[in-house]
């Protein structure tokens, strides 16, 4: 799956759907919650396009992406206060990383847990994270549709998340992006520990 990602990364911020995405994505982010001084977890952080974003706002920022590649593209953006992490997501990583040793104010994954292999495992390890009363702000192409490949459906979000053990969580249908594709909606989902 890396490798997948490693393909595109010299050529991911050069599309505008995905600087679009982002930009509206964090936009939304900023009337969410303050991320003034937070310790941040960018899961799923490619290029860095939302890095960048949080980085002028939060106190530290680990940037998380199975992609060698994309994390090198993060890199050359020498953000001081970013610490890149070339792995995906697992309870051995979280166990053994010095990265992970502090609790997470807010975790973010834009366009990403349609992509995990296994969602609620990810959506578990995130919840055990978060300080208490921490926030999990995700945005991910809609597939509400049985017969599409990418994305992920709301009732599903809604109810991994509710499994994890969040205590609120909310969804809404965001924004929609014209894509080589035709039209694709996004949502956003909320959730509290």
């Amino acid at each position: 799956m890396a490798n997948d990602w490693d393909a595109l990364a010299t050529q991911w911020e050069s599309d505008d759907v995905n600087i679009e995405f982002v930009d509206r994505a964090y936009e939304l982010l900023d009337k969410t919650v303050n991320i003034e001084g937070k310790h941040i977890l960018d899961f799923g952080c490619g290029t860095g396009l939302m890095t960048e974003f949080l980085a002028m706002k939060a106190k530290s920022i680990v940037a998380l992406d199975g992609s060698e590649l994309m994390i090198e593209e993060l890199d050359k953006k020498d953000l001081s206060n970013v610490e890149p992490v070339v792995d995906f997501l697992t309870r051995g990583l979280v166990a053994q990383h010095p990265a992970f040793r502090k609790q997470f104010d807010i975790v973010v994954a834009s366009s990403v847990c349609g992509y995990l292999d296994n969602l609620s495992e990810a959506v578990e390890i995130i919840y055990s994270l978060l300080d208490k009363g921490g926030y999990f702000i995700h945005w991910d192409w809609i597939n509400d549709d049985e017969y599409r490949s990418e994305g992920v459906s709301t009732i599903q979000m809604q109810d991994e998340l509710i499994q994890a053990g969040f205590s609120r969580v909310k969804m809404s249908h965001t924004y929609r992006l014209k894509t080589a594709k035709g039209g694709k909606s996004v949502m956003m989902g909320v959730a509290v520990k």
